[in-house]
């Protein structure tokens, strides 16, 4: 294989991690279905605040891709304000390309939502960041008096909209996720839960695969196999045939410790590398 060759190989298989990277913090679906279209047997309430968000924690993710083996990393934190209107919690995920694909094809993502500490109702959701040459710019704004979802899209004003608010709790993939990790769930379960998208919503049901072990940077922790399959028409992600599976930890203090996305590119994996907490003796060694 020529110099000409190895460059066009290295820059598609960059390309194709990042857009992979990307999904840690954009949409796992591009269009969704209504909550209207949700069954109510099928929505889960969250627990409250306290017991999914945990005020003060940072955890990093060590992104791969084959032999790539540091394509970036993507970070969440946990931060508790203090707001005239009473607390609130704001969660931070972020996600940043390096090595390689940081030459060839850089990506920056970053996807912050604020929510009411006392009730667990979000507030607030931004998402910002760029792909290669591609921008993103959203602001999601939850109107509880005018009972609606506004979305706006700061760089495709056409995709903006409004939509009625579901009559609990929704959020994003990853805070999902991070809600998941209070599930206790066992091999063979299944649990529904309704995520939101700018001014949609869509229905996952997560099924508990099976128990196994997970080495990660951070070191060995007994994990059970979560796997989100979006419901109904499959869109965006799914649709292509994407799938994900995270491992959340056993133990005091369960943690995502690994999160498996399979593209038509590959799988990524996002192992844990780092976790913080606002009292570190709290912290359950691996």
């Amino acid at each position: 294989m020529n110099s000409r060759s190895t460059c066009r190989l290295r820059r598609l298989t960059a390309a194709f991690v990042a857009i992979g990277l990307s999904i840690l913090t954009l949409p796992a679906a591009e269009e969704t279905p209504s909550a209207a279209e949700t069954p109510e047997e099928n929505r889960s309430m969250p627990p409250p605040p306290s017991s999914f968000l945990r005020p003060g924690e940072t955890v990093v993710l060590r992104l791969s891709y084959g032999l790539i083996t540091n394509a970036g990393e993507t970070r969440f934190e946990t931060i508790p304000i203090e707001d005239p209107a009473g607390p609130r919690i704001r969660v931070v995920v972020s996600t940043t390309s390096k090595g390689i694909v940081e030459t060839f094809y850089p990506l920056r993502n970053n996807s912050e939502s604020l929510i009411d500490a006392a009730n667990a109702r979000p507030l607030l959701i931004k998402t910002e960041g760029k792909e290669g040459s591609r921008t993103t710019s959203q602001t999601t704004v939850f109107d509880y008096e005018k009972g609606i979802v506004e979305h706006t899209d700061h760089v495709r004003p056409k995709r903006s909209g409004t939509a009625q608010l579901p009559e609990f709790p929704v959020f994003d993939l990853m805070v999902t996720m991070m809600q998941a990790r209070t599930w206790n769930m066992l091999a063979g379960e299944k649990r529904t839960v309704v995520c939101s998208f700018a001014d949609e919503f869509y229905t996952l049901e997560v099924t508990a695969l099976e128990e196994t072990q997970v080495k990660t940077p951070a070191g060995k922790f007994n994990a059970v196999v979560l796997e989100p399959k979006q419901v109904g028409e499959l869109k965006g992600f799914f649709k292509k045939g994407g799938a994900m599976k995270f491992y959340i930890s056993r133990g005091k203090r369960p943690q995502i410790v690994r999160l498996d996305m399979k593209t038509k590119a590959g799988t990524i994996v996002a192992a844990l590398a780092e976790e913080h907490f606002a009292d570190e003796s709290a912290a359950e060694k691996p």
